[in-house]
């Protein structure tokens, strides 16, 4: 046999890792296998029986029976006293009738120290073809084995293989149990902190359900100053007409002029006021009271309402609104909510207007679609928004027009309203001469 290719049998790193899977290396003896080396000395009525293991520079033997000491306290010799390493073709046998005499044994350490003479080993081969070492019997005097001699070690050979395997899958089963039992443990670790950061989270979003409620009564309590302020202006003029027709009516019976068609002409005049002051109340009313479920809305007709409710504020501010429609899209959402958007839009470009003195304030407004989504711009020719501040506007509490004239709400609910509400986008960027708002939905 080629020493080289001895040397690199025993040096294989796989042979090495198939050896130490088995975990069989300097572990004491046991009986399941001092059972098997009994029988075979029995069988075989020899002397020695040994199941012998090859590691890299020795052999140790998992069980030994008859060697002589001090081999069999230490239950290993070197590699320079092993027959066993040449025993590596499976199911092939190894047989030396008188070591003394044989070429490639004659002057092995082991004939003298271990008293080796006659030898018949069994390759211990794995089911994915790795010799472990070797199942043999030794006698101290020359011996041909017979062929029920080779038979019975071929059998026992296979019963040390079986009990190692069945160890192997053992221990295999029992470290997949222990990894089970620490994945179990990981999941069930992983579990309560999932549990305790979904509580956290839970708890974290109930704050932020109360914190945007909030909001929106904060911004529903502005909206409703604005608009009661709108209420004031258009009530105003029929006001007055009121009172200079209620003044006229006692000048005009003293002057002797007071006639039947005279007061049937100022009644009807002050029901046509009393009937547009009704008008005004019912058209706020409707906008305070938002719908709870979903409806088809005209994009144009809501821009036209909300703009008449703004009428006489932005006539009193001299604003200019122009609506450009290209097409009018229809829409499922909240048309309540999206007035709120428009009115909240409308209202920052008049307090920019006022904060930045411009002479011809003018609002231009324009409706179109893109594919399946509506677009309404708002521009305004307000002078735009800072670079240093256009990326928080739409941020909780920012504002730009200090605490007694701004809460900061009203476009961070303007964004929450269309993104979340009316499942789209708002967005705002600088144009040549003021500000862009920019709602698809």
């Amino acid at each position: 046999m080629n020493c080289t290719d001895l040397s690199s049998h025993v040096a294989d790193p796989e042979r090495l890792a198939a050896l130490r899977s088995v975990a069989l290396l300097d572990t004491p003896t046991e009986e399941a296998f001092d059972r098997l080396t009994q029988l075979a000395a029995r069988f075989l009525d020899a002397p020695v029986a040994l199941v012998s293991l090859i590691d890299a520079d020795r052999q140790f033997f998992k069980s030994c029976l008859g060697l002589p000491e001090p081999w069999l306290s230490r239950r290993e010799t070197p590699l320079s006293h092993s027959f066993c390493q040449h025993n590596r073709i499976a199911k092939q046998p190894l047989l030396v009738e008188d070591a003394r005499r044989h070429p490639l044994f004659k002057d092995n350490p082991a004939i003298e120290d271990l008293h080796v003479v006659a030898y018949l080993g069994m390759p211990l081969v794995t089911t994915d073809g790795y010799v472990l070492g070797s199942f043999c019997v030794i006698d101290t005097e020359p011996r041909q084995w017979t062929k029920e001699d080779i038979l019975v070690v071929a059998d026992l050979a296979d019963a040390v293989m079986t009990e190692i395997q069945l160890r192997t899958e053992i221990k295999t089963r029992l470290q997949v149990e222990e990894r089970l039992r620490t994945q179990n443990e990981a999941l069930r670790t992983a579990y309560e902190e999932l549990e305790r950061e979904t509580a956290k989270r839970l708890r974290a979003l109930e704050e932020l359900r109360q914190r945007d409620a909030l909001l929106i009564q904060q911004n529903r309590l502005a909206a409703m100053g604005e608009m009661l302020s709108n209420i004031a202006h258009q009530w105003r003029q029929p006001l007055n007409m009121l009172a200079l027709r209620a003044q006229e009516l006692p000048m005009t019976y003293k002057l002797g002029e007071f006639s039947a068609e005279y007061l049937e002409e100022n009644v009807q005049k002050m029901m046509e006021a009393i009937e547009h002051m009704s008008d005004t109340i019912d058209n706020f009313r409707n906008f305070f009271s938002l719908g709870k479920e979903k409806v088809e809305f005209s994009v144009m007709e809501t821009v036209q309402k909300t703009l008449s409710l703004l009428d006489a504020t932005l006539k009193q501010a001299h604003i200019t609104v122009e609506i450009f429609a290209v097409t009018d899209p229809v829409v499922s959402g909240y048309p309540k909510e999206f007035s709120q958007v428009l009115l909240n839009i409308i209202i920052n470009s008049r307090d920019a207007f006022q904060a930045q003195k411009i002479t011809s304030p003018a609002i231009s407004i324009e409706i179109g679609n893109d594919d399946a989504r509506a677009i309404i711009t708002i521009t305004d020719n307000a002078g735009g928004i800072p670079e240093e501040v256009i990326g928080k506007v739409f941020d909780p509490y920012f504002t730009t027009k200090g605490p007694e004239k701004g809460t900061g709400i009203g476009l961070y609910m303007s964004k929450m309203i269309v993104e979340r509400n009316l499942g789209g986008t708002l967005t705002v960027r600088n144009v040549q001469e003021g500000a862009q708002f920019r709602i698809e939905m």
